[in-house]
């Protein structure tokens, strides 16, 4: 299997024109779904691979989701971008 690839998008809406969840799965096992969170209802990104992962509640600014990506470029600057 060619690993470099995206190999899956998946996009569910309610049939009026907002989206429900949005699902990308690429390279040998690798997955995001943004969605709302069945527990909470609240918009949140789940990134893993295979079936383990982390999730992050990304509805407003400063929410996990950012505090995550700050934590990255804070830990790994060589891979950060704008």
């Amino acid at each position: 299997m060619e690993k470099a690839i995206i190999r899956d998008i998946n996009i569910e809406s309610d049939g009026k024109g907002r989206f429900r969840r949005v699902r990308i799965v690429f390279g040998p096992h690798y997955f995001i779904d943004i969605m709302p969170a069945k527990e909470t209802g609240e918009l949140t990104l789940y990134m893993g691979s295979t079936h383990h992962g982390f999730s992050a509640r990304a509805e407003d600014v400063g929410d996990q989701l950012e505090k995550i990506i700050n934590e990255i470029r804070e830990t790994h600057p060589e891979l950060t971008f704008g």
